[in-house]
Formats: C-alpha cells, sequence, structure tokens
C-alpha cells in the first residue's frame, strides 16, 4: 500500500512539474518572445490615427476687400455610451444642468448630435462633464462663407467636403484649390474598448499649415455692376 502511495505521489507530483513546466514555458512565449508583436498587434487595434483640418485661405479682391473666407463652430456629441440607453440618459440629464437648450439628435450608428454653435462660456461650463463622461466629445466644424450677393458666389464658387477635408468645386474656390487648402495635421490617439478616446494619449504627430490668401484682380464693385 505504501507502494501505491508514492508511485501515485511521484505520478502526481511529475503531473504538476510538467503543468509548471508548460505554465512556464507559455509566460516566457508570450511576455519576452512574442512580447513586441503581441505588443504591436495590440498597438494596431487600440491605436488610431485623425486628421486636422487646415483652414482654408480667405479670397480677397484686388482692394483687399475680403470675398469668401472660413469660420469655425464646435458642436457637442456623445458618442458610444459605454451602457446604453441606461448611461445616455444620465449624461444627458446632467448636461440639461448646463445646456437646458440641448436636443439629442441621432447622428449615425450610436452617436448622438446633442448641441452645435458651441459659445466659448458654454465650452468653458461643460469642461467637468467632459473630464466626467469621455462619450461626451466635442468636434470642429469649418463653414466657407461668401459676401452674400449672387453674382460674387457664382464668381467665388462652392466647396465640398471628402473626409472631413474641404475643397473647390467650382469658380474661384477650385482655381486656387490647391494653394486656399493648405497642409491637414495629423494625430494619433488611443482608444478604449469603447471606441472612446483615452485621456492624455493624444499626440500630435504633424501640424496643420493653414491655406494662402488668395487676391484677385478683379473687384467687388466690378462683380456688382455684372449683377445689375
Amino acid at each position: 500500500m505504501m507502494k501505491t502511495f508514492k508511485f501515485r505521489l511521484l505520478v502526481l507530483v511529475t503531473l504538476l512539474l510538467l503543468w509548471g513546466g508548460l505554465a512556464a514555458g507559455a509566460l516566457l512565449y508570450y511576455s519576452v518572445i512574442r512580447r513586441g508583436q503581441y505588443l504591436e498587434m495590440g498597438n494596431r487595434l487600440a491605436l488610431r490615427q485623425g486628421t486636422i483640418q487646415a483652414t482654408r485661405g480667405r479670397i480677397l479682391d484686388c482692394n483687399g476687400v475680403v470675398l469668401a473666407w472660413s469660420e469655425k463652430y464646435y458642436d457637442l456629441f456623445l458618442v458610444n455610451p459605454p451602457s446604453g440607453d441606461i448611461r445616455r440618459e444620465a449624461v444627458i440629464q446632467k448636461l440639461r444642468l448646463v445646456l437646458p437648450e440641448s436636443e439629442p439628435e441621432v447622428a449615425g450608428d450610436a452617436i448622438w448630435l446633442l448641441k452645435t454653435d458651441l459659445s466659448p462660456s458654454q465650452l468653458m461650463a461643460l469642461e467637468v462633464l467632459l473630464r466626467s463622461y469621455p462619450e461626451l466629445q466635442i468636434v470642429p466644424r469649418e463653414e466657407r462663407l461668401v459676401v452674400d450677393y449672387p453674382e460674387v458666389r457664382r464668381f467665388i464658387g462652392r466647396v465640398a467636403y471628402r473626409r472631413d477635408l474641404m475643397y473647390g468645386v467650382d469658380g474661384a474656390e477650385k482655381e486656387y484649390d490647391v494653394e486656399l487648402s493648405g497642409t491637414p495635421g495629423e494625430y494619433e490617439v488611443m482608444l478604449d474598448r469603447r471606441r472612446n478616446w483615452i485621456a492624455g494619449t493624444w499626440k500630435l504627430l504633424a501640424p496643420a499649415i493653414s491655406g494662402e490668401d488668395m487676391k484677385l484682380n478683379v473687384a467687388l464693385a466690378d462683380l456688382l455692376e455684372k449683377q445689375q
């Protein structure tokens, strides 16, 4: 009976040693030998690169009168709330204490537009909420404005957006698009499992370079004469 006990003990110890060896080998393999590869894979999943839109240059007449320019606005979005409707409603209730006029509007898959055209005072009032709820995101938006005369608008032309970047479609906007566009910047940020930005991980890779102002060889008065 003693021999049977010793045999079983020997088998058990052997199995434990084998298990420990396999566990140690796996730990060594994944944490040392393949560590770099898995870190790279993890970074590819978590790291995201984005584009910073360059401010489009102005269009001026021959006398320096501004005919077309860009203005930046800031909109508030709720993106991927972690616990669905309950969390979303809680955030919206707290938001209304700061921005009573905010009204959620579905803007995409798990994205709600809460408020457009935030003022500087509203941006400052949102600071505490933004720290507490990372799913609240302020997104800049740039709009192109033109002197409000039909003939001027036709001469200046239209702009459109491609992947959030503004480009000229026709008129002077298209003719001088390269000079007006500037060079977009690039940034890198890490996302959590809900695809929200992780605080402190944002890094600027390349700054945006604003577009050039283009001075035309025509006067605003001449354009208005054509309208009459």
